[in-house]
């Protein structure tokens, strides 16, 4: 069953480990805002926010 695989499977992508939270199935990933370069090649990152945990009561499957 996938939805039960979800909660075990964890990865690491270029913003950091990526995971499956088991009580509401969302993303748990590191979260930021970027500011493009002027030039539009590149990025500077504004604000660096971690992961945030998502908020219930919403999303329950």
């Amino acid at each position: 069953d996938v939805l039960a695989a979800l909660p075990s499977i964890e990865f690491d992508a270029p913003q950091g480990k990526i995971r499956v939270d088991a009580t509401n199935n969302h993303t748990l990933c590191h979260s930021y805002v970027g500011k493009a370069a002027a030039d539009g090649i590149g990025y500077e990152i504004a604000k660096d926010f971690g992961t945030i945990e998502p908020v219930t009561p919403y999303c329950k499957v």
